[in-house]
Formats: structure tokens, C-alpha cells, sequence
């Protein structure tokens, strides 16, 4: 063991996660109980994808036509939402816009003073806007302390732990076991309620968030935690400028009027998508993108001369006075346009996580999830911008809700001091072993090259995921016997299984899911399948292994009504194709 040290921290809630999830649901439940403590394992409220995100989120405001606003949300998610999630995001997020409006947290806004709202991507009558994540994620920090909150940082979770002492369990989850990662310190916090809010999934290298591994989803899987419709982890946006520079928001840009032309100067999203363009599902931008590369007229620029004045004035007023588009490192982007490429990979902004209700409890007692860790049920297979930053809003608001309360019901739990420490064993084995034939960045490289090309991430086929899924399985097998030098080393070890454990139950769900559908393409199925398919799909490991489930969408009073089932090919076959003149968009 790294310390020898083994410290005991009983508590009402752990929150797992510091990003804009887990900062909610520790504000919350610090209304029914002091004894709530947040953990990260970098800093909260600078750790994971919030504090870098593009600052867009859904805005409804008082006057608004929500029945509207929900009925795009559905429409769009072709019908497999959960109608009642839909209406808690869009009623709870009106709550938590003017939360930032009190607070103070600059909001690009009009001459007049009003906020300025947007289009939101893939949306009509959906309206978000821009604000600055960096200040509104270091207010909740301040305010979560303000309210006696304990505050972990550096401290990286291993594994939950299980009433009975099993993986995965039929009993319920009564904390959580970790290191910290300074000084080595294992730590067992036994919690009467365990908040997941850890972000998504994602490779190292690819999206810019390096530290969103998945580790939630993958300690919940072992478990037993019920996941839904993994297989639409795989997404992307257009985030690379000039080969090597980061893009700051795509979404941003296309609200604000940039768009995308070929080689010939063409605007092609108008004959793919003649009404949204740019604005479009990612998906079928991304894979135009790919379609009109195949066909020679590339390379792809983003062209900036037709944005609104404001997006060059939100740049500086919402503290990106650093953007590249503002250096002398790239052409003058106001009069020249610039090479851009999108990233393809696991990504997964909600539409895939784990299965909550809607008080965001996991099937597992004693477990809830909010933010990219659950599966946004409010919008179904479609992720609009705004959307996933919206969700992790409320559901980590509501998630803290319901921890908090029935924390005050629940005696304290007891674990098993063998198991204890069997755990830390376990966790702290990298340090002993002998050298080895590889290391923890070697294997992240290795991972991060699966997402090296565009192609084979978006179009699939059953060898190609067989073959994924081997080279997952090499990579598991390696880092059983990889040798971590340090801490650290520790650290980037655990989410080498964090990552490739996700990526298995990825490719094994795209294996098992035979049909096409919004981002999700199998070129050797490329229909809609709604008879076979129209179901939320899930995935839980069980004493007997891997198990899939193909579980109804309900069908309540007073929800919104599905009369067209849908056929023909899917959105991104049917663009790879070329036969976009067949798109159907919702």
C-alpha cells in the first residue's frame, strides 16, 4: 500500500464528481443535511469538461411557449424520452437561469440589457444562451463551501462499495473507496447516499477534457447499475482549427452565423440540411463533413466573415480575451476562412449513462446519477445544444434533492473490514508489480488511436467492432500487468480500465444493436428498425455476465402522442451513402 494509511469518513451524501452535476447536487442536499462532502479527483471547478465548455445552455424564460420547447425536445428524440423528464429540465432549468442571473454570472446580453438567445442547434423554437462557465462553476464552489459542504479534492475514486460485498451486488451502495492522490492516503467513505456525477465518457487526447475517463459509468457497470443505449456514446463536434489548434464553440459560431464551405467555396450543409445548415444534428454535419471529403471537395473551413458582431464582443466580455481566433497565430479570421475538422469518438453529453428515474435514482438502492454519467431521458436520442449543460443543472439539483432527504432516514451503513481491505489492495497493486512491457500513457495512446480516423468511427460494421473490441481487451489484459512508477501513474492507470472498460460496453452494444439511427450508423444495417428497435436499450452486468435488455418506452396520459413509426435509412446512412436527398429529419 502506497501510505499504509486506511482513514474512515462516514457521511449522509458523497457526491462524486465537482463539475456542474455534482456542484449542483452537493448545493442542494447541503439543504437537508451538513454532512455532504464533494470529491474530485482534480480540483472541483476545474476538473472534467464544465469549466471548458462553450458556455451554452437551454434558457427558457418566464413567457415562454415551453409546451412548445418540449414538444421539439421529444419530436426530436424520436419519441424516446421520458415526457415527465422533459418538462422537469425545462421547468427546473428556468429556475437555475435565474440563479445565474442573481448571482451575478456574466450572460451575453443585448444593447437593451436583455439576455441574447439563440437558436438552439438542431432546434427551432428551443432558444439557449451564452455565459461563462468559469465564473458560474467557481460561484458554486464558493457557495457550496459558504454552506459547510466538505470539499475533497485530489482524491481518485476506485470503486463503490456494496452492502454485501459483491461486484455486482444484490444488496445496495454504501459509498465509495479512493486514494489521495498527494499523498497516497486510502480513503473509505461510507455514505447512507451516493450522487455519480463524473462526467462522461471519453478518451484521453481526443476531446480536450482529459480527465473525463468514464470512471463513474465503469465502477457503476461492476457494480450492477442498469445502462441505457451505450451504443450512442459515439458523437463528436467540430473542435480541430488549422490542423492543430483548438476550436472554442462550433455551437457558438453557428448560432451566431458561421458556416461551413468545401474547397470550392460551396455552403454543402444546403444540400443535406437546406433548412437548419450548419445548425443541423452534429451527426449528420460531421458526417456530411466525411461525405464530401470522399468525394474530393475537401478540405473543409469554417468561414467566419458572416458572424454576428457579438460573437467577436462575447469572446472578450466572456473572459476568452486568450481565444486563438483572436491571435496573430492563424489568418485574420474576419476576412479569411479557416481549415477545420471535426473529432469522432466516445463522447457522450448524455444521450447514453446510466438509467435514472425521475429522481434521478439508479436501479441500484442508495445510488442516483446526474449530469453526462445518466442518460439524458428529457431529450431522448438527440443532444441539442444547450442540452446536456442543462440537464447536468437540474439533475444534479434534483439529485441532491432526493439524496439529501432520504439521507435523514437511512442508518449509517456497515461494510465488512476484510473487504476493506482486499479494495485496497487491489487499488494500490499497480505500485508493486515489476516494470513491465508497457505504461499507463502507452496504453491511453493506444486507446486514443482507436478515434484516429473519422471513417471507421462513424461507419460500423460487425468486423470493424469485433475488432475493436479485441484491441480493448488487449489493452484490460496489459494493464493487469502494468506497473505504476507513482501515484500519479496511479491515477492515469485506474482510468486506463475506466476508459476501456466504457469502450467495451460500447462496441458490444453496437454489436448488439442492428439497425441505424440519428448519429448511430451500421453500414451492415443501415435502416431504421422501429419494430425491433423503438425501446430504450439496456446493459447491466449480472452474476452471469453481460446481459441486454430491450425495455419499453411508456406510454402515460397526457404525453405527447408518436403516430408515424419511422423507416427508410438512417439520417448518417443515408448521408454516407449519398442519398441525403432521403434524410428524415424529425
Amino acid at each position: 500500500m502506497a501510505s499504509g494509511r486506511i482513514e474512515f469518513i462516514d457521511i449522509d451524501v458523497l457526491v462524486l464528481g465537482g463539475g456542474f452535476a455534482g456542484s449542483w447536487a452537493a448545493l442542494r442536499a447541503s439543504d437537508y443535511t451538513k454532512n455532504v462532502i464533494l470529491v474530485d479527483k482534480a480540483y472541483v471547478s476545474r476538473s472534467g469538461a464544465s469549466a471548458i465548455s462553450g458556455g451554452i445552455t437551454t434558457c427558457p424564460l418566464e413567457g415562454d411557449d415551453l409546451a412548445s420547447w418540449a414538444e421539439e425536445f421529444i419530436v426530436r428524440g424520436s419519441y424516446m424520452c421520458d415526457q415527465d423528464w422533459t418538462w422537469q429540465l425545462l421547468n427546473g432549468q428556468k429556475d437555475r437561469v435565474q440563479d445565474y442571473i442573481d448571482w451575478g454570472i456574466p450572460i451575453s446580453r443585448a444593447e437593451d440589457g436583455s439576455i441574447r438567445r439563440f437558436a438552439s442547434r438542431g432546434m427551432i423554437n428551443v432558444r439557449g444562451m451564452q455565459y461563462k462557465p468559469k465564473a458560474a462553476i467557481k460561484e458554486l464552489r464558493s457557495r457550496i463551501a459558504a454552506r459547510g459542504v466538505q470539499i475533497a479534492d485530489r482524491v481518485c475514486i476506485t470503486e463503490l462499495l456494496t452492502s454485501d460485498g459483491n461486484w455486482p451486488t444484490s444488496g445496495s451502495i454504501v459509498g465509495a473507496v479512493g486514494f489521495h492522490v498527494h499523498d497516497g492516503r486510502f480513503i473509505v467513505y461510507r455514505a447512507k447516499r451516493t450522487i455519480l456525477a463524473t462526467g462522461m465518457i471519453s478518451m484521453k487526447g481526443t476531446h480536450g477534457v482529459d480527465n473525463d475517463t468514464g470512471d463513474g459509468v465503469a465502477m457503476a457497470y461492476r457494480a450492477g447499475a442498469r445502462l441505457i443505449d451505450m451504443e450512442f456514446t459515439f458523437g463528436g463536434t467540430f473542435s480541430v482549427l488549422m490542423k492543430n489548434m483548438h476550436f472554442p464553440s462550433y455551437n457558438v459560431a453557428v448560432a451566431q452565423g458561421a458556416r461551413l464551405i468545401n474547397a470550392r467555396g460551396e455552403r454543402f450543409m444546403a444540400q443535406y440540411d437546406p433548412v437548419r445548415l450548419e445548425r443541423s444534428e452534429l451527426s449528420c454535419v460531421v458526417a456530411a463533413f466525411a461525405k464530401e471529403l470522399l468525394d474530393g471537395r475537401g478540405p473543409i473551413y469554417v468561414d467566419l466573415r458572416h458572424v454576428n458582431e457579438s460573437y467577436w464582443a462575447d469572446i472578450l466580455s466572456l473572459n476568452r480575451g486568450n481565444n486563438v481566433l483572436l491571435s496573430d497565430r492563424i489568418p485574420n479570421p474576419r476576412e479569411n476562412p479557416l481549415l477545420i475538422e471535426p473529432t469522432w469518438g466516445l463522447w457522450a453529453a448524455g444521450r447514453a449513462g446510466l438509467q435514472i428515474d425521475i429522481d434521478c435514482r439508479t436501479n441500484l438502492p442508495g445510488l442516483l446519477a446526474a449530469g453526462s454519467t445518466a442518460k439524458n431521458d428529457a431529450t431522448g436520442t438527440h443532444a441539442s445544444a444547450g442540452a446536456p449543460t442543462s440537464f447536468c443543472f437540474v439533475s444534479g439539483y434534483k439529485a441532491g434533492e432526493t439524496a439529501g432527504r432520504e439521507s435523514q432516514s437511512c442508518e449509517p451503513p456497515q461494510i465488512d473490514p476484510a473487504r476493506i481491505a482486499a479494495l485496497a489492495a487491489t487499488t494500490f497493486a499497480p505500485l508493486t508489480r515489476h516494470s513491465g512491457n508497457s505504461s499507463a500513457d502507452r496504453l491511453h495512446d493506444e486507446l486514443t488511436g482507436m478515434e484516429a480516423s473519422l471513417i471507421n468511427g462513424l461507419v460500423l460494421n460487425e468486423p470493424r467492432l469485433r475488432a475493436m473490441t479485441e484491441k480493448v481487451d488487449g489493452v484490460l489484459a496489459a494493464m493487469e500487468q502494468t506497473r505504476a512508477a507513482h501515484l500519479h501513474d496511479l491515477v492515469k492507470l485506474h482510468e486506463v480500465r475506466s476508459v476501456a472498460e466504457c469502450a467495451r460496453l460500447v462496441y458490444l452494444t453496437s454489436l448488439d444493436r442492428t439497425e441505424s439511427r440519428e448519429q448511430f450508423y451500421r453500414e451492415d444495417y443501415p435502416e431504421i428498425d422501429d419494430d425491433n428497435w423503438f425501446c430504450w436499450h439496456g446493459t447491466r452486468r449480472t452474476a452471469q455476465g453481460m446481459t441486454f435488455e430491450r425495455l419499453p418506452i411508456p406510454d402515460k396520459p397526457g404525453w405527447l402522442k408518436r403516430h408515424d413509426r419511422l423507416s427508410g435509412l438512417g439520417p448518417v446512412a443515408a448521408i454516407m451513402t449519398g442519398r441525403a436527398d432521403q434524410v428524415k429529419f424529425h
